[in-house]
């Protein structure tokens, strides 16, 4: 077995993390275990990066020559892997399998209303716990309203595993009630498929999906900044792996990034890229932009490697002064071209527009980010929120910022609050998202209620779907082409009412509309005991500034106010 997994992660943990698919079809009638052979059906699915969690030693509740079904036994395999926590949806396909788990001391089944909520909340647990998130479903519909969660993990690199129901074996190929063939589904958007036939396969094919869903690409890098000097640019997914409030940060790059970072991007002779794939809009190794030279390996391994290096040349070198203090000569070598970026940062500094008593979305993030003094897991939603909290919030902390950023799927951020508030019971979690988004999967506030899990909601409210009307405003002929959110015959009404939906679900909430209440509300929300949804309203013709247009270069940002 040990020969299979070798080969097995030889050959896929140089792929980009994504995910997996395990069936497993079994009677469809219910019965006592008289032995191994009675197994649960169902699909197992897997997306990779960093973090075991498996415990060191594991006892078993079953006696070794003890019957039990395939369900027990694919919950053993769980156990043994580490996992406290499923996010499952039953149904008639996966019964068994919830049974197993309600006969599990270890394992605490979190029902959520939705099952693309249930797996964005595991995308949640695992960008905020570094380990795999696992979620449950039944078949058929309920295994094919997992797919954006799918592709989420699979452009993200996030470690999931995903457990569905399929009809029993005999029935597999015929169309049956609630069948789906989501091997062939899935596979274009995972990075392997499993199909389980003998019960006997569970526990090694459930071992061989963590194995590959936490192989991946962590890393080390504040030590290699502080001996180099280089200024450090970060993509969407990297916020927080290298604190925006350093001095050599420039903070995001990108369409949406400022403008000292795609400047030194642009204008560098030497570009290091770590654990990043340049996309359209940024711009993998070999993919969109040819690299001199590309090394494919685990970025902490390499960064320990070069840092040891690096540390030995500084020991024969003498320390010199530069504008930043202190550093090696080589750090010294670079204070012209860092000059030369400052000069970026101060004449293009970040700024909005502000709408008189209105509350400007971008305030209200930042007063957010200092009200929480920058420690905030911070979840998002997709649209202009999304990229007013990248550009707004500090992002001192690795795990904190969680965001659907290659696939941009709405509804991520209150399910993905969720899943972090699980993981760090401790930590403030913060869902800042936009109405669009938040409708999208607002029936978890009841898991949230009833979980008791202490979620913050910041809901910038501007009654439209902003990014869209914003490019309709800044493209297009300025009508509001199906993007408005509101009642068309009551446009003075703030509709839908947001607090009804929280009341509804024994949740406290409250309404601000002007700049002056806005600190004293959100001190309230942070305040208050459990969950909490704070109705911020703001003005819809707010932009995302700075903006490289379609096709354009960063020379052709669409800075700022100024």
């Amino acid at each position: 077995m040990k020969k299979k997994l070798s080969k097995i992660l030889d050959h896929y943990s140089n792929f980009p993390s994504s995910f997996f698919n395990i069936t497993i079809p079994i009677p469809n009638h219910y019965h006592k275990p008289t032995s191994t052979k009675c197994l649960s059906r169902c699909h197992l699915s897997v997306t990779p990066e960093p973090s075991p969690g498996a415990p060191e030693t594991f006892v078993s509740r079953f006696a070794a020559d003890q019957p039990r079904k395939g369900s027990d036994i694919l919950v053993e395999a769980l156990e043994r892997e580490g996992v406290t926590h499923v996010f499952g949806y039953p149904g008639g396909a996966s019964m068994e399998i919830h049974e197993a788990l309600a006969r599990s001391s270890m394992i605490r089944n979190v029902l959520p209303r939705h099952e693309q909520g249930g797996i964005f909340a595991a995308d949640g647990y695992a960008r905020a716990s570094g380990r795999p998130g696992v979620c449950l479903t039944s078949s058929g519909p309920g295994a094919t309203n997992i797919i954006s969660g799918i592709a989420d993990a699979n452009f993200d690199s996030i470690p999931i595993v995903a457990i569905t129901g399929q009809v029993p074996r005999g029935l597999m190929g015929t169309d049956a009630f609630q069948e789906v063939p989501l091997i062939d589904i899935t596979r274009p958007i995972t990075k392997f498929n499993y199909l389980v036939l003998d019960v006997e396969d569970i526990p090694r094919t459930v071992k061989e999906a963590f194995l590959l869903a936490t192989s991946g690409r962590p890393g080390p890098l504040r030590r290699f900044v502080g001996l180099t000097g280089i200024p450090v640019a970060s993509t969407l997914m990297g916020l927080g792996i290298f604190p925006c409030t350093d001095d050599l940060s420039l903070h995001m790059l990108g369409m949406h990034g400022t403008i000292q970072a795609n400047y030194a991007v642009d204008r560098s002779d030497l570009l290091l890229a770590f654990g990043v794939r340049f996309d359209d809009r940024v711009t993998e190794i070999g993919k969109n932009k040819k690299p001199h030279l590309s090394i494919c390996t685990d970025v902490k391994l390499a960064l320990e490697g070069i840092n040891t290096i690096l540390e030995k040349n500084a020991a024969k070198q003498p320390t010199a002064e530069n504008k930043r203090g202190k550093g090696t000569k080589f750090n010294d070598n670079v204070s012209a071209w860092i000059e030369e970026i400052d000069e970026q940062k101060e004449k293009y500094p970040a700024s909005y527009r502000t709408f008189g008593e209105a509350i400007p979305p971008q305030y209200a993030i930042q007063l957010l980010d200092e009200l929480t003094n920058g420690n905030a897991i911070i979840c998002t939603g997709v649209g202009q929120h999304q990229m007013w909290a990248a550009q707004y919030c500090k992002h001192k902390n690795p795990r904190h910022w969680l965001s659907s950023s290659g696939l941009g799927a709405m509804g991520f951020g209150l399910p993905a609050a969720m899943g972090a508030a699980l993981a760090k019971p401790n930590a403030i979690v913060v869902d800042i998202d936009g109405d669009g988004s938040f409708m999208m999967n607002i029936q978890e506030l009841a898991t949230i209620r009833v979980e008791n899990l202490p979620v913050k909601i910041m809901l910038l409210n501007n009654q439209h779907l902003g990014m869209v009307y914003q490019y309709e405003y800044e493209y297009g002929d300025g009508d509001s082409l199906h993007s408005y959110m509101g009642n068309p015959s009551n446009q003075a009404q703030v509709f839908p009412d947001m607090l009804m939906f929280a009341e509804a679900c024994n949740i406290t909430a409250a309404r601000v509309t002007k700049k002056a209440q806005l600190r004293e509300a959100i001190e309230k929300m942070l305040k208050t005991p459990g969950p909490y949804l704070l109705d911020v309203m703001v003005p819809h013709q707010a932009q995302v500034l700075q903006l490289i247009p379609d096709g354009g270069t960063f020379k052709d940002a669409i800075k700022g106010a100024q």
